[in-house]
């Protein structure tokens, strides 16, 4: 079953109704030691496993009776922002340019890196454009991507265009498997640096770098929050405590 254009308006509209009961309450008074909120985070597991630890922590130790709901379900990231479902995404993906209602706050800029079998005939090899070119790679496609996400750098030098594409056997919907995937098999994984390094712990894999010419430029995560809760007393301590910790926009390595 799913919902109508009418019932996903409505909706929207109680939550909107909900949340300005929220922001009602949260405007009186807010004390962290005293307050029992419930939270609500959305983001993909690489940015959620980095940057979360410390601020749960916080939150913790200022607000122990607060609950932290935290979501990493694959999913387009700012619908349930838009509906009122949570109160923070943690993203580096744009929201649409039609969405005015959206704030956020850089929070970190992230690198890359392969990960592939420790047995795999690149893996002690210098590597290059040039040489990754024939191989085979695994595709994690969250919201449906047909593309990996270096692949505009092969076709901006040359090797790859419509008709002779990258080798791309392997397509997921979550990070979970990559691992497991890559460490049986020839697939290649360009995966966030964080994520990669967690996974080469196994040790039949191995991280390397990203050659220069195939390197993405910085993509910055930013904390997104809706207007509706900006001037929520309880938000704004959350974004404190984020501001606090990764205020200077800091590299993930």
């Amino acid at each position: 079953m799913s919902l109508r254009q009418k019932a996903i308006s409505i909706k929207a509209d109680i939550n909107t109704v909900i949340n300005s009961l929220e922001v009602l309450v949260h405007k009186q008074v807010f004390e962290p030691q005293e307050d029992s909120s419930v939270v609500k985070f959305f983001g993909l597991l690489p940015q959620i496993n980095t940057l979360m630890p410390s601020i749960v922590s916080e939150i913790r130790a200022q607000a122990p009776n607060m609950v932290v709901n935290i979501d990493t379900t694959a999913q387009r990231h700012f619908d349930a922002l838009v509906a009122g479902d949570v109160h923070f995404v943690l993203s580096s993906h744009q929201p649409p340019t039609s969405d005015q209602s959206l704030y956020r706050m850089l929070l970190a800029k992230r690198e890359f890196q392969l990960l592939m079998n420790r047995n795999h005939p690149l893996a002690k090899k210098r590597l290059s454009a040039k040489n990754l070119l024939p191989c085979h790679f695994g595709q994690i496609s969250l919201q449906g991507e047909q593309t990996l996400s270096f692949e505009h750098k092969f076709i901006e030098l040359g090797l790859v265009d419509r008709k002779n594409r990258l080798s791309i056997p392997v397509r997921l919907s979550h990070f979970s498997s990559a691992a497991s995937i890559a460490a049986e098999s020839d697939v290649i994984f360009h995966l966030p640096t964080p994520f990669a390094q967690e996974a080469a712990k196994d040790k039949r894999l191995i991280v390397r770098d990203v050659p220069e010419e195939l390197k993405l430029d910085f993509q910055s995560v930013y904390l997104y929050w809706h207007k509706r809760f900006h001037e929520d007393s309880m938000c704004e301590w959350i974004r404190e405590l984020f501001k606090k910790q990764y205020g200077d926009g800091q590299a993930i390595a």
